[in-house]
């Protein structure tokens, strides 16, 4: 009897010593703590904002609990983009989230109603005897419009085949950057087209062609 008590203790002790063991474990698989989040920029910075207009904070690290003095905030990754309808005059907006406080100053106009144009850029809608080799050469065409813009662009055949250049949208300027392999050909009709807004949410169809000139 005295020896089968002997081994049921040694049996709970050893029971006991593993539930530390896997105890202590378990702290070093926990979850670390979520770095700190701290403002990095806003566009705009500051100055003119339209009423129906929209603010994009960017910070360095995903930030948690985020609130606005003034309209309506979205929190996707490490940006927050806070919409309106924001009241005319002077703005002091205050952006608070679980590691700090901002303080942005604005001057809030009347309504945008207008659509974001294309002002410039390599080529125009119909430009014929474009040189490709010149383009092959940049590597990129660029498109220019009257305003900061979001949304995509793409390099497409007349026949509305993407052509495989890689599209960037960001600050006035659309960017079609070449990807090697994918050269433009001579003789050929290309199509610019996507999509662009401003940060009032009007959109403009971009629709740009152009055909390069036939071999020497």
């Amino acid at each position: 009897m005295t020896k089968l008590f002997r081994t049921f203790a040694l049996l709970l002790a050893g029971l006991f010593a593993m539930s530390l063991i896997v105890g202590c474990g378990g702290d070093d698989t926990a979850e670390e703590e979520a770095a700190p989040a701290n403002f990095v920029s806003a566009a705009p910075p500051g100055g003119e904002i339209a009423a129906n207009g929209s603010i994009t904070v960017t910070f360095d690290n995903a930030p948690a609990d985020v609130t606005v003095s003034a309209g309506t905030v979205t929190v996707a990754g490490k940006s927050a983009t806070i919409t309106g309808p924001f009241t005319p005059g002077p703005l002091a907006l205050t952006i608070t989230w679980a590691d700090g406080t901002q303080a942005l100053n604005y001057t809030v106009t009347a309504p945008d109603t207008d659509p974001p144009a294309v002002t410039g850029g390599t080529v125009s809608d119909g430009d014929k005897d474009v040189d490709p080799e010149a383009i092959n050469t940049a590597a990129a065409i660029e498109i220019e419009f009257s305003e900061d813009v979001s949304g995509n662009v793409a390099l497409q055949t007349e026949g509305g085949d993407d052509v495989g250049w890689l599209g960037k949208v960001e600050g006035n300027k659309a960017t079609l950057e070449l990807v090697k392999g994918k050269e433009i050909g001579n003789e050929t009709t290309y199509v610019i087209a996507g999509k662009v807004s401003d940060a009032a949410g009007n959109s403009t169809d971009v629709s740009v062609t152009f055909v390069t000139k036939g071999k020497e």
